[in-house]
This record gives C-alpha cells, sequence and structure tokens, in this order.
C-alpha cells in the first residue's frame, strides 16, 4: 500500500490554486510520456473552484487537451441538465469553454449516464425500478471504460473532494457500497442516499484502486474531524476516504482548517 503524503496550504484560497496547478502539471507530464490522460473529476463546491482556476491559470495552454479524457468518479442520477450534476458543475465552470475554443474534443468527455425518466416518473418510481434504472447506468458507465481502457484499464490520475462524514465519491459510511471488494464491478449505482439527490451512480473503491496516482483535496473545520478519522486509520467503512489510496501515490491537499486535528 502507497504511504499517504499530506500537503497543509494556509488558506483555502492558497489550496484550490495549487490544486489547480498540480492537476495541470500532473496532465502535462503524462502527455509527455504517453499518447493519452485520463482524468476522474468529482463534483462539489471546493471542486467548481478548482476547476474554474485550472481554466484561468496559464498552465492551461502548456496542456493539450485534444489527448486528455475526462471522466467522472461518481454523478448524481438526475437529468441532463439538472444544476446538481457534477459534469454540468464542471462544464458551467471550466471544460465547457475549452469545447467552446476546439481545444477539447467533445468525444473526449465522458459523462456518467443521465436519468431519462420525467420527474414524476421518478417521483412515482419503487425501489425496485430505481434500483434497475441505476444497474443499467452503472453497467453502461462501465462498459464505456473498458471500451475506452480495456478491461485492466484505468484513470491515470482521479482527484476527489471529502465530506463531513468522510465520504469520497458518492461512497457513504458503512454502506454496502464502500465494502464491495469485485474486482470486475468498476461502477456500481447508489440508491437511498443519505446525501441528497437520493440516486446516485459511483465508481468503485477496487477500481479507484487502480489509478496511479489518487488525490483529495478538502478545507474548513468542517472536514477537520473526517479527514483526522480517515487519516488515523485504513479501510475503515466507517470512514469511506479512509479506503482512498493509487497504486503509485496517495496525496492528501488539505487547508490549515481541514488539517486542524491532524497529530
Amino acid at each position: 500500500m502507497t504511504d499517504r503524503r499530506v500537503v497543509t496550504y494556509a488558506t483555502t484560497k492558497l489550496l484550490n490554486q495549487a490544486t489547480a496547478a498540480r492537476i495541470l502539471l500532473e496532465l502535462g507530464d503524462l502527455l509527455a510520456r504517453q499518447d493519452r490522460a485520463d482524468l476522474a473529476l468529482t463534483g462539489g463546491r471546493d471542486a467548481a473552484d478548482v476547476y474554474a482556476l485550472m481554466g484561468a491559470d496559464p498552465l492551461s495552454q502548456s496542456v493539450d487537451w485534444s489527448r486528455v479524457h475526462l471522466w467522472w468518479s461518481d454523478e448524481r442520477f438526475v437529468g441532463l441538465e439538472d444544476p446538481d450534476r457534477n459534469d454540468e458543475q464542471a462544464r458551467r465552470a471550466w471544460y465547457g469553454s475549452l469545447i467552446d475554443q476546439g481545444l477539447l474534443p467533445q468525444a473526449n468527455v465522458h459523462p456518467m449516464p443521465v436519468d431519462t425518466r420525467s420527474p414524476a416518473q421518478v417521483e412515482a418510481a419503487d425501489q425496485e425500478e430505481n434500483e434497475r434504472a441505476l444497474t443499467q447506468a452503472a453497467a453502461t458507465y462501465q462498459q464505456e471504460i473498458i471500451d475506452q481502457l480495456g478491461p485492466d484499464g484505468h484513470m491515470d490520475l482521479a482527484i476527489f473532494g471529502v465530506g463531513p462524514d468522510g465520504h469520497y465519491a458518492s461512497l457513504f459510511p458503512d454502506r454496502s457500497e464502500v465494502k464491495l471488494q469485485d474486482d470486475d464491478l468498476l461502477v456500481t449505482g447508489v440508491s437511498n442516499s443519505p446525501k441528497l439527490p437520493p440516486l446516485r451512480v459511483t465508481m468503485t473503491t477496487p477500481f479507484i484502486r487502480r489509478t496511479p496516482k489518487v488525490w483529495l483535496f478538502t478545507s474548513t473545520t468542517e472536514k477537520a474531524s473526517a479527514v483526522a478519522a480517515a487519516l488515523g486509520t485504513t479501510d475503515d467503512p466507517h470512514v469511506p476516504s479512509s479506503y482512498a489510496r493509487g497504486t503509485l501515490e496517495t496525496l492528501w491537499l488539505l487547508d490549515a482548517d481541514a488539517a486542524s486535528k491532524l497529530r
């Protein structure tokens, strides 16, 4: 297991600027030695801030975006233009501009499937119907990964936020999804998520752990207990982010507040 390295920044602003620059530099390094780079993105307020900074950073001009592929580690299973979708937030904050400039091919963006049902149909659906829809969505995304990268393929870099409860991706405390150990199951559905919206799709921990570099970034005192708990243990279903690791590097990027309970 790779060691987990922690880097702390004095403020959230510095954390987000450094994370944006690190991602851009890593993409440049990857493309200097291989034909393409596959990046798994996350959602949330912090992520949107980082993406906006990536778009504004001059380092972005040094990346050959035509060889970068964007994926999502998890997604809210909602309609296509729902503002809650992680890919929609990232598009507005960042990558939509790359597409508009002709730098990033639309075909290089791999959003997770949407829920094509109407709001009324979703509201009327029972648990079994929702689980069928989630299973199909997860299988569709898994097949897209395999089609692009092969059955043993992996992301090159995966970035994650961390919730106050210690979750990462859509892997929540003490849920069955965080305990999955099937190496052949790359993506799974999540029903009755403890965090709204209730239906989600997520990469699994076994697939995430194929990634050479896994980075987690988070800020504020609200996350401090979760950060301390995750870094104080490994593979604890009470703290899902304790499972997060890469084959080469596991990096935690924190502001001083999020790191305040570390010893």
